[in-house]
């Protein structure tokens, strides 16, 4: 069942609507305060932060944990303002079971628990279009410029030194998209 069209403990505070704004600190805080009581804590809206970041990519959102603080992504919750108060409650509960047990499971039976109690799913994922929004994956050939050895990452590394030459040359690094033509062409330029 869609949370659209599930009765929630959230309905009378906010109903996105087609062209309507995202919802201002007050009510994102007035949802954060209505978690803490159905969850037995609270001060929950007075301890935490609750922000728009427009440059999270393809989650809808995410808590962090020792700071008490929610982040939402603008771009997605614009286009799909259903999500906001599932995604909302989803990063409070986060915040909820760390303030409560310390580091468990992220998604489990602490968590699973706090979203029934608010009448919400516990998914940790969420099935919306995002492959135009995902950065291109790369491949990274490193090249010692001592020796010529070799490797390959997924990201660039700065960190690494030459098995055989120590920490001194630098590292020569070619990007490739990271397809089966992207990693032939980085093979190609190993070989030469």
């Amino acid at each position: 069942m869609s949370t659209a069209a599930r009765q929630t403990l959230f309905d009378d505070l906010w109903r996105p609507a087609p062209g309507q704004a995202l919802p201002a600190r007050p009510l994102l805080l007035a949802i954060a305060q209505r978690c803490g009581q159905a969850w037995e804590q609270a001060d929950l809206a007075e301890r935490v932060t609750i922000r728009y970041n427009s440059r999270l990519r393809t989650s809808l959102g995410w808590a962090v944990l020792e700071e008490c603080r929610v982040e939402l992504n603008t771009r997605l919750l614009l286009e799909h303002p259903e999500e906001l108060i599932p995604t909302l409650v989803h990063e409070l509960a986060h915040l909820a079971v760390f303030r409560r047990y310390g580091r468990v499971s992220p998604h489990g039976l602490q968590f699973r628990t706090l979203m029934r109690a608010v009448r919400l799913s516990g998914r940790a994922t969420h099935d919306l279009p995002v492959e135009s929004l995902r950065r291109g994956r790369f491949f990274y050939l490193h090249r010692c410029a001592g020796c010529g050895y070799t490797f390959l990452a997924r990201r660039p590394r700065r960190d690494c030194y030459c098995r055989t030459c120590g920490p001194g040359p630098q590292w020569k690094v070619l990007r490739a998209p990271a397809t089966q033509e992207g990693k032939a062409a980085l093979e190609q330029a190993r070989q030469g």
